[in-house]
């Protein structure tokens, strides 16, 4: 291969390489700048880019790695072609051709160093991009375990809320029972009073006034129960 067709050939790869790795450089500010701009943490946002059907920018700057990778490989056996062809013995290599190939060697040192170093600090993007992810997710389940225990004490008391209006309907009914029994009571009281009155005055009577007694035993007997049974139920419902 002719000098000038390898040094058009060199000239042409590093035009790529440079634009390459122009492009490469800035992924690490993509990186940085990404999360913060979706207000997303890495793992959701490379979900939902795969639920898209979109590349993440994982495997996007691996290929560009890659692709990177290939044409410095590709620039320093050119340049070894073109050093192979100055070696010549038959041909004197010219002043010219001797600057111009150490100015390919030195370009190419400059893409190599240029590479490392960007890679570098797409690595450290990535891995300060992953830190601050697993920060996020931990802060994320944080609130939705303390959101959880919120809501359950919440529900919690609304059941005791509840429960404490139930036991005070039960109450005021008892209550109400007791006040309705008593004077119940009273106006029996005054019955018996009035009853064994007419009875000392009319003899026919005194079976009546048994049955009044038996009556007033009777509902002296359900009072009892119906205050017996609302305090066992309001103390069941209590323990429970």
């Amino acid at each position: 291969m002719s000098w000038e067709v390898t040094r058009r050939g060199i000239r042409n790869l590093e035009v790529r390489l440079d634009a390459a790795l122009n492009q490469y450089s800035r992924i690490a500010a993509n990186i940085a700048g990404a999360g913060q701009a979706n207000g997303a943490w890495p793992g959701k946002a490379t979900e939902e880019g795969r639920r898209n059907g979109v590349k993440s920018e994982g495997e996007d700057h691996i290929q560009m790695e890659q692709e990177i990778e290939r044409l410095l490989a590709e620039l320093s056996s050119s340049v070894d072609s073109l050093s192979n062809s100055l070696n010549d013995p038959i041909v004197q290599a010219s002043a010219s051709q001797q600057h111009t190939l150490q100015r390919h060697r030195e370009v190419l040192l400059d893409f190599e160093r240029d590479y490392r170093r960007s890679k570098t600090n797409v690595k450290q993007a990535r891995d300060r991009r992953d830190l601050l992810g697993s920060v996020k997710i931990d802060i994320e389940s944080y609130k939705a375990r303390q959101g959880s225990d919120a809501d359950a004490l919440l529900a919690e008391r609304s059941r005791l809320d509840n429960s404490h209006q139930m036991i005070d309907g039960t109450l005021d009914q008892a209550y109400a029972t007791r006040a309705d029994l008593g004077q119940q009571r009273s106006t029996l009281v005054d019955m018996t009073s009035r009853l064994t009155n007419t009875a000392s005055q009319i003899p026919g009577l005194n079976n009546l006034i048994r049955l009044i007694h038996r009556r007033r035993q009777r509902d002296r007997v359900i009072m009892g129960v119906v205050i017996g049974t609302c305090t066992v139920l309001i103390l069941m419902y209590l323990t429970r």
